[in-house]
């Protein structure tokens, strides 16, 4: 079974100071009805589709232990050198 769900970001085409073709990202939909609808609005209008997992959360949890435990490691790092001094 797949655990995940799809998120569509919406983008249309502009032109920039240059004078040059970019792309910008105008919304963001979980129906892909939606995101069609956005599509046939005009040529320029486009969207992108990302799978999301159902446990982001979880994911988004070890992201930031991570982050909290590469932080610890410089703080014993930095004790450690100012112990040698």
């Amino acid at each position: 079974m797949d655990n995940s769900c799809s998120v569509y970001v919406l983008t249309s085409l502009f032109f920039d100071r240059q004078g040059n073709v970019s792309s910008r990202n105008v919304g963001v939909t979980f129906s892909l009805h939606d995101a069609e609808a956005h599509r046939a609005e005009g040529v320029q209008n486009e969207f992108q589709e990302f799978p999301v997992s159902d446990d982001w959360r979880e994911d988004t949890a070890t992201t930031a232990l991570v982050k909290a435990m590469r932080s610890f490691r410089g703080i014993v790092e930095d004790m450690q050198e100012e112990a040698l001094r």
